[in-house]
């Protein structure tokens, strides 16, 4: 394992190496956010996720390739809500130990564990914090519905697998960030924008629309439910952030640059 994974996680694998190999734990997790519930309330849908540790915090070579670029590395949704638990994290440490020890072994797994909850109204998405390529797994199951979210906007414009909704996962971290956003809308891709705000007093309210090469275009909230595959070909969305407070977001709007928008940051687009 020791050319697989950092040397902080290393000392993690050898303190709990009989968990962490435990292949006999289920990888998925069921319909078991507030935001997929949502979606189950609203559509009826049940919706399986995986979690995986991201970027390089467990694996040597990362699992989310535009974690730099984007600067979602710190802020990712790893620390949020019930992913901040111990008892999560390791779960989540033990699915990536495990990938990276067997990919094919893994991906096996995962499809029997798919195959046997399938039912009406059912979805999967792989990437929950991560952005790996599992269109492979995917091909081989024809009759269910992906979906993810990625910043691989290369992966997401050559999609054509016909069971697999990718949604751009938009960043304003730098100008190339702001122009891949740019080159999204262009191409017809699905965009979501994290917002860095709450709409609390003081804060800024969620826009209804947003200018972007001189056009204007109508916004719908993605906070609503996950089901991005039930949305508009080449619609944007908005999504209120999450996992921070009040301060912290003051702070970052200090900043000539944030993973998370601002009105600033969005005007950039114009």
């Amino acid at each position: 394992m020791e050319h697989l994974i950092t040397k902080d996680s290393l000392k993690i694998f050898k303190d709990n190496k009989e968990y962490l190999l435990n292949d006999s734990i289920k990888l998925l997790g069921f319909n078991n956010s507030t935001k997929i519930l949502k979606g189950f309330k609203e559509h009826k849908f049940t919706t399986g996720i995986l979690y995986l540790q991201p970027s390089t915090y467990i694996a040597k070579k990362t699992l989310c390739p535009m974690s730099i670029v984007a600067g979602c590395k710190d802020p990712c949704l790893k620390g949020s809500g019930r992913l901040g638990m111990t008892k999560s994290q390791m779960a989540m440490t033990r699915r990536t130990i495990q990938y990276l020890k067997d990919p094919d072994s893994f991906k096996e797994r995962l499809r029997q564990e798919i195959l046997k909850g399938e039912k009406n109204n059912y979805c999967i998405r792989l990437n929950g914090t991560s952005d790996i390529d599992w269109s492979d797994l995917i091909e081989s199951l024809p009759n269910i519905q992906f979906y993810d979210y990625s910043k691989v906007l290369k992966r997401i414009i050559k999609n054509q697998i016909p069971n697999y909704h990718l949604t751009y996962s938009a960043s304003f971290n730098n100008t190339m960030s702001i122009n891949f956003i740019k080159e999204a809308v262009r191409s017809g891709v699905n965009t979501a924008i994290a917002l860095n705000t709450k709409e609390t007093e003081g804060e800024f309210k969620r826009p209804d629309c947003l200018t972007i090469d001189g056009v204007v275009h109508s916004l719908i909230s993605m906070d609503r439910h996950d089901l991005r595959f039930l949305d508009p070909d080449g619609a944007i969305g908005t999504l209120i952030r999450k996992g921070s407070n009040k301060i912290q977001r003051s702070l970052d709007r200090l900043t000539p640059y944030n993973f998370f928008a601002t009105p600033e940051l969005l005007g950039r687009l114009a």
